[in-house]
């Protein structure tokens, strides 16, 4: 969709950055002036996300983009955490990788993440690049084009899906998008896991979510419509990839009961303040992120 001009419109804060919404950043344009973040939040992924951290990293050199990769860790209990730093020891582009102890779901990660960002724009992905990371490029060019948000859609009529999802994953999925048109906001596809922001929108959205889990999807889309931001749909190559953490019943369970709370959080006035930062530790620093440092805190205590 191409500027959601339903929704309310935001205020002239629409252009400042997080901080002044009430929001978390430890962005500094003036020392990081960098164009992009990729987030790639992870859970369990040490089999699986060596290459797609080295696809990026060469997707990022090739097209010359001053960009950081950011790995938030989402209390994985394999060795992700060391895959990442063996990994990220032998890319030439900037990688931070951010963790802590308990499994919290994909949405608190990437609040982490977003939060950390320094970059003018942010994408996140999955780790396990279902969608591939040249389709950056077209959701870079909505943005050039006034986009607040960019989203990849597997439903856009220029989508090219290589290898669908199980029958039933799928149509479980297209009910849950049926669902949210039908009460949050009209989008063809709520779950894809590629989206890009530019930082001050992203950063403010991620401030604000309060559902940490698969629901999160929903309620980012439901403020930005809310919030006035243009958000532009663009079809993408993806594929089904195995390895999925997505746990069929419990999942499908907890998005519906999210969709009930985003309503009611949004009635009670609680999407007006930003929620408690996230808290997160900085792992490790890879070479070309600068001199390696002491691992410290981003976010709120606890």
């Amino acid at each position: 969709m191409r500027g959601l001009n339903w929704a309310r419109p935001l205020t002239d804060n629409r252009r400042l950055g997080p901080e002044a919404l009430g929001g978390v950043s430890t962005r500094d344009d003036r020392m990081d002036p960098l164009d992009l973040t990729v987030v790639v939040p992870a859970f369990d992924e040490a089999g699986r996300i060596r290459l797609p951290l080295q696809r990026i990293a060469e997707h990022l050199l090739a097209r010359g983009h001053a960009a950081e990769i950011v790995v938030v860790d989402d209390g994985s209990r394999d060795a992700t955490r060391e895959t990442v730093r063996a990994t990220a020891d032998g890319l030439a582009v900037p990688v931070r990788l951010l963790g802590y102890d308990e499994n919290r779901g994909k949405g608190h990660a990437l609040s982490v993440g977003f939060a950390a960002a320094r970059g003018r724009r942010i994408l996140f992905t999955d780790a396990d690049l279902s969608t591939p990371i040249e389709e950056l490029e077209r959701l870079l060019a909505c943005l050039d084009a006034g986009a607040d948000v960019a989203i990849g859609s597997r439903k856009h009529g220029e989508a090219r899906v290589l290898h669908h999802q199980p029958w039933l994953r799928e149509t479980l999925g297209k009910g849950f998008t049926l669902l949210v048109n039908l009460t949050l906001t009209r989008v063809s596809d709520v779950t894809c896991g590629f989206k890009l922001f530019r930082a001050e929108v992203g950063q403010d959205l991620f401030s604000r979510i309060r559902i940490p889990d698969w629901g999160f999807d929903a309620e980012i889309l439901f403020l930005a419509a809310r919030r006035g931001a243009r958000v532009d749909e663009v079809g993408v190559r993806w594929e089904d990839r195995e390895g999925t953490k997505v746990r069929l019943l419990r999942d499908v369970a907890g998005s519906l009961l999210g969709l009930a709370r985003i309503r009611w959080y949004a009635l009670r006035g609680v999407y007006a303040r930003p929620a408690r930062p996230p808290a997160a530790l900085e792992v490790y620093v890879n070479p070309a992120a600068g001199p390696v440092r002491p691992a410290v805190g981003i976010g709120a205590a606890g």
